[in-house]
């Protein structure tokens, strides 16, 4: 303590301040963060965890089983090739194009918990494997607030081509990995339990990161400041106040920025850089799959900042060689209504509901086993 203390003396400062900001927040603008939680939290139940736990799952299901070692051999040749990186990441690669934002995430982290790859590779991965999956730009993007499913395919298109293309910048410089065989599951039998209880738990973190955010962003707007930013961007021409906003809504959380720049019939150029960024949101979601996180932060932004503006141009080029008039440029309906979501409420409830007792179940497992270890041991 004494020594955190000494290396950064105004680390207790700035906490006391941001903690007296966010009370005095609280007690200024009570209704207002009330209602915009409970917005928060019916869409997580309606759309977040319907739609990411399962991928989630299956993520953490290909790196917890047998599954990574058997797709590392068609695929792990091109992950070493492309990416600079060993085999056995082929599978969260690929979850982390299809998975959508935590997935691959959630892989990495799984991979450097057991040791299989290191802290550089790690934190090389994240600065490529945050990514959208088409459950979201497609079925949600392009067909429920675009009315599109070809422009949602084009948007993933470019987001993933845009990623990958990272991937491969970021490898520059860095050597091949040796060919060596993938290491055995560190649980092989319950590698299905142990998937459903890291996911619930992953889940349940980024459930608690979107009320979290959506209540700081309805402090942000309450209070004026996200309308002195928006003018501030429109005073430098490059954007109109509505594009701003938009903008703005994208940085801060990215299913925002869709129903903002839905409101504004945003061009579809946009709705690429907000899904390539993937807003603090989903950032502070990657930050806590990690006890220390293998990259630096300023880095990982950067890099984020990056695939924004590397989607945005192959959009732009893309669109270019398709034939005028093929593709709609405005918003269909408004983004976030009740149509556009899937599901109901109960059942939303049901899945976190199984998460909790999975998260339970397996800690008293986890209990039992340590006492069976003490046990023996005396």
């Amino acid at each position: 303590m004494k020594k955190f203390s000494n290396t950064r003396p105004w680390a207790g400062a700035l906490s006391a301040l941001g903690f007296l900001l966010a009370l005095t927040a609280l007690l200024a603008y009570p209704r207002l963060i009330k209602a915009t939680m409970a917005g928060s939290i019916g869409y997580c139940l309606t759309v977040l965890v319907p739609t990411l736990f399962p991928y989630m799952a299956l993520a953490c299901y290909a790196v917890n089983s047998s599954a990574s070692a058997f797709l590392a051999r068609p695929l792990g040749g091109l992950t070493r090739r492309l990416f600079r990186l060993p085999g056995c990441c082929a599978a969260a690669v690929l979850m982390s194009f299809v998975g959508g934002y935590p997935a691959g995430a959630k892989g990495v982290a799984i991979l450097l918990e057991q040791g299989n790859i290191t802290r550089r590779q790690a934190g090389r991965m994240l600065l490529f494997c945050v990514n959208p999956g088409p459950a979201f730009v497609v079925a949600f993007l392009g067909a429920g607030v675009l009315g599109s499913m070809k422009l949602g395919w084009l948007l993933f298109l470019c987001v993933t081509l845009s990623g990958m293309l990272l991937g491969v910048i970021t490898a520059l410089g860095a050597s091949e990995p040796d060919r060596a065989p993938a290491a055995a599951p560190a649980h092989p039998g319950g590698a299905l339990v142990r998937s459903v209880s890291d996911s619930a738990k992953s889940v349940v973190i980024m459930c608690a990161c979107v009320v979290l955010f959506s209540g700081f962003t309805a402090i942000v707007q309450g209070c004026g400041l996200y309308g002195r930013l928006c003018v501030l961007l429109a005073r430098t021409r490059l954007f109109t106040p509505f594009e701003s906003a938009a903008l703005l809504s994208f940085l801060l959380e990215v299913t925002g920025g869709v129903g903002e720049a839905a409101k504004v019939s945003a061009g579809p150029a946009f709705y690429a850089f907000g899904l390539a960024f993937g807003g603090l949101c989903v950032h502070l979601q990657v930050f806590s799959f990690f006890q220390e996180f293998p990259v630096e932060r300023w880095k990982f932004f950067l890099a984020r900042f990056v695939h924004g503006m590397m989607a945005s141009g192959c959009f732009l080029v893309l669109r270019r060689l398709l034939p005028a008039g093929s593709l709609p440029t405005g918003a269909a309906i408004p983004a976030l209504g009740a149509k556009a979501f899937s599901g109901n409420i109960f059942g939303g409830a049901s899945l976190l509901v199984m998460c909790a007792a999975f998260l339970l179940i397996a800690q008293e497992k986890n209990l039992k086993v340590e006492a069976g270890r003490k046990k023996s041991g005396a």
